[in-house]
């Protein structure tokens, strides 16, 4: 009996992972730099002439009407803050923008009643 429950264990052991999934890969869409965020996937694409994130859940676009996103980006001890507003299907800011490799940013959205904050390596 005792042989039949070590068994089970497992054999339950090695079953249990493969059904809870490993979440999903996140893939930028748009050429950016992605992170999820409460289960929020945040793509920050960084143009010489744009700040833009695009906003989704599993894939599909959320809406961003009245949506704000307030981004700071770090590079070295320099801070920058900016805010982007809603342009199409994402929050965006034009100007003029050299934003080098090695730069951090931090985001804090805010859509609705939601707050998210994502953190980016560029």
């Amino acid at each position: 009996m005792k042989l039949i429950m070590v068994i089970a264990a497992l054999l339950i052991s090695f079953i249990g992972p493969a059904h809870a999934g490993a979440g999903h890969e996140l893939k930028p869409m748009h050429g950016g730099v992605i992170v999820e965020a409460k289960d929020v996937d945040v793509e920050l694409v960084a143009k010489v002439d744009s700040l833009s994130m695009y906003l989704t859940d599993h894939g599909k676009p959320i809406p961003l009407e009245g949506g704000t996103a307030k981004l700071t980006v770090l590079i070295g001890s320099e801070k920058k803050d900016y805010e982007l507003l809603p342009n199409g299907g994402k929050l965006e800011v034009k100007g003029n923008f050299a934003i080098p490799k090695g730069a951090k940013a931090i985001a804090v959205i805010k859509i609705k009643a939601k707050v998210v904050t994502a953190r980016f390596n560029l």
